[in-house]
C-alpha cells in the first residue's frame, strides 16, 4: 500500500470527495490514503486511493479492514454518525466525534448557541408543525449537505421526496451567503478565525439547483461589527458544543447587516483550500495540532498571486458518460489548479451530479465570478462536443 514514492501512507482521509483535503495534507507533509466515491484522476496522481462502492456502508467495511491510522474526515460524513463511530473505534480520529457533530447539526442547540453570540438563526419548524405553503419558508432535509434537497416550501414542494426523509422547515431569508472557517484548539481560549469566503449558491452556469452549493470566492472582508459577531459565534460554538479543530459556519448577511447562521459544518470546510492559497499557510497542520502533537513541518510557498481565489462545481445537465480525457489538466498539489476533481474516462453521471471543479484567481470578487463562469461554460462545451 505504498504511495507514488514508495513510502507507506501515514494519514487516512475519508468522505464523499477527498481530493481537496488530500492536497492540503500533501502540502502539510503527509502521505494520504484516501477512501471516497469518485477516485478522480488528479487524486490518484497524488495519493493512494480506494474507490468506495455502496457508500456509506462500503466505507464502514473498508474502515474495519484497514490497520489503525490517524483519520481525517471531510464533507458528507457529518450526516453519517455510524461511520464516525467506526472511525473513532478503529482509528485515531482527528476530528469531532459523532456526539459533537450531532449537537452542531441540531437546530435547537445551534439556535441557543448563536443567540448567545447575538446573531440569529432563521426561524425553524419541525416536520410535525409545517408552515403554510406560501413560499416564505424552505423545506430542508435534516441530513443533507451542499444544499441537497432544499427547496421553497409551496404547493409544488408538497409532493417532494424530501418529505419521505427526516426534514424540517426554515424561514426563507434574503441575504449574501458566506462561509467562515475556524480552528478551535483543545486548550481554553479563543478560536482562530481563519477567514471568510463568499458562497456561490444556485449558480445557473454551474448547473446547480436553486439552493445548491456551487463554490466559494475569497477571502472577502466583512464590516467590523459583522466580523466581531462572527468571531464570537466561533468562540461560543467551541464553548457550548465542544467543537475542536477546523469547522465552518455558513451564514447570511442582509442589507441591514442582520446575521443569520444557517448551518455549521463541524469538519474540514470546502473553502479551506482557497484560504490556504490566500494565506500561504498550511492550515491542515493547525487542525491536526488540535488533536495530537504534530511532528510534520512544511515550508510551502504557493504558486499563486490572487489576491482572491475562487472555485465552482460543474454539475451534469443531463445523464452522460465521460468520453473526454482530462488527464492533461492534472495539477500538482502545490499548484493552484485550473481544474480539479477530474473524472476518469468512462465515468457515468446522472443529471445533477457533480462532474468536476474549476478554479480562478482575480483582483475582485466580480472578476473571479466572471472568470469562473467563462471556464464553466467552456468546459461544458468541451464535454458536450
Amino acid at each position: 500500500m505504498s504511495d507514488l514514492n514508495g513510502a507507506e501512507p501515514n494519514l487516512l482521509i475519508i468522505g464523499a470527495s477527498t481530493r481537496a483535503a488530500a492536497f492540503s495534507a500533501k502540502r502539510a507533509g503527509y502521505r494520504p490514503l484516501c477512501l471516497d466515491i469518485f477516485a478522480d484522476a488528479d487524486l490518484q496522481a497524488n495519493a493512494v486511493v480506494r474507490r468506495i462502492e455502496n457508500y456509506p456502508q462500503g466505507l464502514i467495511q473498508a474502515l474495519q479492514s484497514l490497520p489503525r491510522f490517524p483519520l481525517l474526515y471531510v464533507g458528507g460524513l457529518e450526516n453519517q454518525p455510524e461511520v464516525l463511530q467506526v472511525a473513532r473505534e478503529r482509528h485515531d480520529l482527528l476530528g469531532n466525534d459523532a456526539d459533537v457533530v450531532a449537537a452542531a447539526r441540531d437546530p435547537a442547540q445551534l439556535a441557543e448557541s448563536v443567540r448567545m453570540a447575538q446573531v440569529e438563526m432563521p426561524e425553524w419548524r419541525t416536520a410535525e408543525e409545517p408552515p403554510e405553503k406560501d413560499g416564505t419558508w424552505i423545506l430542508r432535509p435534516l441530513f443533507g449537505s451542499g444544499g441537497r434537497g432544499i427547496q421553497v416550501w409551496n404547493e409544488e414542494a408538497a409532493s417532494s421526496d424530501v418529505l419521505q426523509e427526516p426534514h424540517g422547515f426554515q424561514k426563507l431569508i434574503v441575504g449574501t451567503p458566506y462561509s467562515g472557517a475556524y480552528i478551535a484548539s483543545a486548550e481554553p481560549g479563543d478560536i482562530r478565525f481563519v477567514g471568510v469566503t463568499e458562497q456561490l449558491i444556485g449558480s445557473k452556469t454551474s448547473g446547480a439547483e436553486k439552493f445548491q452549493w456551487s463554490g466559494n470566492i475569497g477571502p472577502t472582508t466583512l464590516s467590523i461589527p459583522v466580523e466581531h459577531k462572527m468571531r464570537r459565534v466561533g468562540n461560543i460554538l467551541k464553548w457550548k458544543l465542544g467543537l475542536k479543530g477546523l469547522f465552518g459556519v455558513d451564514f447570511l448577511v442582509t442589507e441591514d447587516e442582520r446575521i443569520f447562521v444557517t448551518e455549521v459544518n463541524p469538519r474540514y470546510p470546502a473553502s479551506l483550500e482557497l484560504l490556504e492559497f490566500a494565506t500561504g499557510q498550511v492550515l491542515l497542520n493547525d487542525h491536526i495540532q488540535c488533536f495530537v502533537e504534530v511532528e510534520n513541518s512544511s515550508a510551502w510557498s504557493p504558486s499563486a498571486s490572487g489576491p482572491l481565489f475562487g472555485k465552482a462545481i460543474l454539475y451534469a445537465a443531463n445523464p452522460f458518460t465521460m468520453n473526454v480525457d482530462l488527464s492533461a489538466e492534472i495539477s500538482d498539489y502545490n499548484e493552484f489548479p485550473a481544474f480539479a476533481d477530474l473524472p476518469q474516462v468512462g465515468t457515468s453521471f446522472n443529471a445533477g451530479e457533480p462532474v468536476c471543479t474549476v478554479f480562478a484567481q482575480g483582483a475582485t470578487i466580480q472578476q473571479c465570478r466572471e472568470s469562473i463562469s467563462s471556464m464553466l461554460q467552456q468546459l461544458r462545451e468541451r464535454l458536450e462536443s
